[in-house]
């Protein structure tokens, strides 16, 4: 099993990237060098052969046509590395170059007449003369009869020169592998460099410490990319920790003060039951409770959209049926007047549940705020439905405006908390909408604050009843 155990070691080890890298750079040069060496080999030896019978050929030719024309030359002169010889039909020789005078005919083959070919050479001229390479003749008629050419020339120049290449790359072929398994072994380690100083890095930080990035090579190839994007990664992962954070504070600040709340009644109670104002006491202790079921409500609603769970029911719905409901319940408590002339019909297509919440989140906004008047109004193009909610209070503050959907943010803390609120009504809002494709925002107003809501007509594109996101 130990054995085992390193061999698995060893095997992970030598699938690196480097290792693979190099071994890739080595199969495709072997095989570039074998397949280029072979070409190379076949092709010289093939160019050498036949421009030697070329030249064989040529040197006949030649010969032929002096014989014809002035008879027997006094001596047969040819190229280094070639002969000639001249013999009757019957094998005689008449005239031969010097390397070759005494030796018996090349061949006893006779080829038509005026024509030059290619015939083997007599094993006896051939065992004399070493390795020979095709003989090309041809044959004359001349007034001393008719008479045969021949030219040889040995091929063991070429066999020479083919060994001589074929040595040639048997040493240079590994020198080139080892050359090219050095180099691409230390170009891989100095391209991974980056990543192992990266790895290194993200290998130490730990969740205290999201605020450490990754170093930049800063040279704009694929590997610069990669740390920028890894950089961007832990950039989100920080605030998402300390959004966490600071969530998980704030809900229990939240969740804490309902709880204290109802202690302390029911404590003070407890020590002094002849004077609780039990009554009350209920009351309260009601109240808090309600309290305390909204937050955990709006806690889970949010925890359910942060992981991809709010569900959505597809179905038709009036949106102007919606806030017009609001509107009578707002007239109905009568704490401020309400204005919903603007009012016009629009369906879409969504979770009428989410979507009254949304409203009735708004809704409940403006009243804490408005000064008067909390002014409704709904309109529609052919595939935005729009949903206003104002009021005329004293607005939002600037600073606040950008962080205005956060969670637990509040126009004014004090105000919020004294009038109920928990700052998480805006920050459900906005998960709601975007779950149905829209969005939210605040506008500028010359008075207080105005919400606007825009919601595709057909729906969120491309969500399903369980899972919209």
């Amino acid at each position: 099993m130990a054995w085992r155990h390193l061999g698995d070691l060893r095997g992970r080890r030598s699938a690196s990237v480097r290792f693979q890298v190099t071994m890739v750079s080595l199969v495709v040069v072997g095989v570039t060098i074998l397949l280029v060496g072979t070409v190379l080999v076949v092709f010289i030896q093939a160019s050498l052969q036949h421009n030697l019978q070329s030249t064989l050929s040529r040197e006949v030719s030649t010969t032929g046509v002096q014989v014809s024309q002035s008879g027997l030359p006094p001596t047969l002169n040819s190229s280094p590395g070639t002969v000639l010889q001249i013999t009757t039909l019957n094998g005689t020789v008449v005239l031969a170059s010097p390397e070759i005078t005494g030796l018996p005919a090349v061949s006893h083959v006779h080829p038509p007449l005026g024509q030059v070919v290619q015939i083997p050479a007599s094993n006896v001229f051939a065992a004399d003369q070493g390795s020979e390479l095709a003989v090309a003749t041809t044959v004359l008629s001349t007034h001393y009869g008719t008479l045969v050419i021949y030219g040889v020339a040995s091929s063991g120049q070429i066999q020479r020169s083919v060994r001589l290449l074929e040595l040639s790359l048997a040493i240079a072929g590994p020198l080139v592998l080892l050359m090219t398994g050095t180099l691409a072994w230390w170009l891989c380690g100095r391209a991974l460099r980056p990543v192992e100083a990266m790895r290194r890095e993200v290998a130490d930080i730990s969740s205290t410490a999201l605020d450490r990035r990754v170093p930049r090579p800063d040279t704009g190839d694929e590997i610069d990319r990669l740390a920028e994007t890894m950089n961007e990664m832990l950039s989100r992962l920080e605030r998402s920790a300390e959004d966490q954070r600071r969530f998980i504070s704030n809900a229990s600040h939240e969740l804490r003060s309902p709880l204290a709340s109802m202690l302390t009644q029911v404590e003070v109670a407890q020590a002094h039951p002849e004077g609780a104002d039990w009554p009350r006491l209920l009351t309260v202790v009601a109240d808090e409770g309600h309290r305390l079921h909204r937050l955990v409500d709006d806690l889970f609603l949010l925890a359910r959209s942060d992981e991809h769970q709010l569900r959505i029911e597809r179905r038709d719905v009036d949106l102007d049926e919606l806030v017009l409901a609001e509107a009578r319940r707002l007239r109905l408590a009568g704490s401020v007047q309400v204005d919903a002339k603007s009012v016009a019909a629009a369906r879409i297509t969504g979770d009428p549940e989410l979507l009254s919440r949304v409203v009735r989140n708004l809704v409940d906004n403006a009243e804490r705020y408005a000064a008067s008047t909390v002014r409704f109004e709904v309109s529609t193009t052919e595939d935005v439905a729009t949903v206003v909610i104002a009021d005329d209070g004293p607005g939002v503050d600037p600073e606040v405006a950008p962080r205005i959907f956060d969670r637990f943010s509040r126009a004014d803390a004090a105000r919020a908390r004294l009038t109920g609120g928990t700052g998480l009504g805006l920050a459900i809002v906005h998960d709601i909408v975007a779950a149905h494709g829209g969005q939210v925002r605040l506008e500028p107003s010359a008075r207080g604050a105005r919400f606007v809501v825009e919601l595709p007509v057909d729906g969120p594109a491309g969500a399903s009843a369980d899972h919209p996101d």
